[in-house]
Formats: C-alpha cells, structure tokens, sequence
C-alpha cells in the first residue's frame, strides 16, 4: 500500500480509467465520486486490490456539504472533470469552471493538502474554443482558492484508445467515398497548425509520480507534452499510413464555413489551434517519464478505420488486396 488517500473527481470519464489503474498499482486507496449507474464504472474496480476503491454516487455536484464529505478524508484530490463539448443540461461553464471551483472550495475548507488540476496547453481566456477558454477560468479559481496547494498540469491533446482527437482526425478521412480517392478536408492543408499529441498513459504515469513525492519536490505547474511536434499535414499522414487508407488534402472552403458558422469545438481545438508549449515548464522526462511515440501505439485503435480486408496486415508490410482475391478475404493467393 502506498499509504495515500486520493479522491478523483472525473474517473468515469474517457482518460479517467489510466489514473486510476496507474494509482492501483501503487496501492493507493481511491475515493471515485460518479453520477452514472454503478455498473457502469464497474470495469474501474479491476484496476485495484478488493476494498482499495469507494464508489460514492454523487447525482447532484451542486450540494457542497456532500463534495467536502468526499474530499474530507484525502491526502491528495485530482480533479479531471469537465467536458469538452457543450451537453443537454450542462455548459461549458458548469461543467469546467463552476464545478471546479465547488471542489477546490471543498479542498480549502477541508484544508486538503494536495490538489492536482488537469488543464490544457492552450488554454487562453481569448481562446475562440469554449473548452479553452472554461480550462483558462478554470486555473484562475483554482489559483484563487488553493494558492499554495494547488499543482496544475497543462497537456497538450492526448492520444489514447478513447480519445476524440485522433478519432476525428481518421473519421473525416475514411468516411471519403472510394471515388473521392481519400479527398479529405483540412483547415489550410494542414500546413497552418501545428500539434505536439502526448500519450495518456505518460500523462498519467508522470502525475502518479508527482503524488508519490514529496510536497517539497513538487512544482506547481508542469507540461507536459509529445516527443514529436508534427504539422497537421504530417500528423494526417502518420495516421493514414496506419489505416491503410488514400489521403489528399483539401481546403474544403464549404466545409470550413459551415463549421465556422455552427461553431464547431472539434474544428476549431483539433484543426485551427496550434500547440504553442511554453518554454521552461517542466515536462514529463522531469519526472522521470520518457515520452511515447505516437505511431508506437496508435494501431491498437486506428486499425478499426481500415477497409475490411486489411485489417489485420502490418503497419510496415505487404497490403493485401480485395481485387486479386477472388474469395474477398484479403489473404495472399
């Protein structure tokens, strides 16, 4: 056991599952607050030894008395909620800014002596993304109210088996017809933005490791961010080698008005931001964390984009060919 209490607000969330295996390896006792049914987080309790995780429903964030219940007990908090697209009764705001500030309220009045608070490398308050802007608010009343315990770590766009970015980014190509020879709509080409994508499980391995320290050791803003700075181009493309699938950029000028016009938050954070890290901050190698290669990981789930009959050939190898097999399999003849 590592003798450490952790309440982790956003478990349940898409990047949630890689803290909370990466702390149940270290033996850590987990308090993990959800508003969903309680067999939907379920797959979290695999991650730790029998008794080390306490499922709390939380239907309503709003009530302060139940998150200073939650966080009462807790060496350290790490707050990963928020959202990055608007929902049916929640906005930008509630979700990234004003449920942050209730839980980092709680952390004060509870006098918790560790809060970690998951932002973003581009977060700017004149951002036109609403989740880059609500991640800028959000370090500011976390600032405000935990001055001296709060640790904020900037990352840039993470990839991982459940991401949205690279998800995106192979969806928009691969729903190009076969005629359309991989035509595929891009913000400029791809020649104007520029991405720097760290892999979850680095991201989460490094915060494991700024818990285990001492407070002493720690720094109180960290980023971290990928091995490779790759223009969209570049990225299109590493992507594309891996799904086997045709790719020829495009300006898309109807493609880029209408997604201007109805606001798209996946255009405008995956397409028209660039990655712009800032010079001094310590990063993942500062907490002994070697940074993974995005095209070392990304077959795992990319391979899904492929067409039927390649989907299981190597990244470096022969393709296989529908049209020379008469049996439609793949396989060589």
């Amino acid at each position: 056991s590592s003798g450490i209490n952790a309440e982790y607000g956003g478990a349940t969330g898409r990047m949630g599952r890689y803290l909370v295996n990466s702390l149940g390896q270290m033996g850590t006792q987990m308090i993990i607050p959800h508003r969903c049914d309680r067999l939907s987080c379920q797959y979290l309790k695999l991650s730790s030894d029998l008794g080390q995780q306490h499922h709390v429903y939380t239907p309503d964030f709003n009530d302060e008395d139940h998150l200073r219940e939650l966080v009462k007990y807790s060496d350290v908090v790490v707050n990963l909620t928020g959202t990055d697209r608007i929902r049916v009764h929640h906005s930008f705001m509630d979700s990234n800014v004003t449920l942050t500030h209730k839980i980092a309220r709680a952390c004060k009045e509870m006098e918790v002596p560790c809060f970690i608070h998951m932002s973003h490398i581009n977060a700017d308050i004149n951002s036109p993304s609403h989740f880059l802007k609500t991640k800028a608010l959000s370090e500011e009343v976390v600032l405000h109210e935990l001055p001296q315990s709060a640790i904020i770590i900037r990352t840039s766009d993470c990839f991982h088996a459940h991401d949205r970015f690279t998800h995106y980014l192979a969806r928009i190509n691969a729903v190009a017809k076969l005629i359309e020879r991989g035509r595929t709509p891009i913000y400029k080409k791809g020649l104007a933005t520029y991405k720097q994508p760290v892999f979850a499980t680095d991201v989460f391995r490094a915060m494991t490791n700024i818990i285990m320290m001492n407070d002493r050791d720690r720094e109180r803003l960290y980023q971290f961010i990928g091995p490779r700075n790759y223009s969209l181009h570049e990225f299109m493309t590493s992507i594309t080698n891996i799904t086997s699938r045709p790719y020829r950029p495009v300006t898309g000028r109807y493609n880029q008005l209408w997604n201007t016009i109805i606001g798209s938050e996946s255009y405008i954070r995956y397409q028209k931001t660039t990655d712009i890290p800032t010079p001094g901050l310590p990063g993942l190698e500062d907490v002994g964390i070697a940074p993974t290669h995005f095209e070392d990981k990304a077959l795992h789930w990319l391979r899904s984009y492929r067409i039927f009959w390649q989907v299981w050939d190597p990244v470096d190898g022969q393709k296989s060919s529908v049209y020379g097999n008469v049996m439609g399999t793949g396989e060589f003849l």
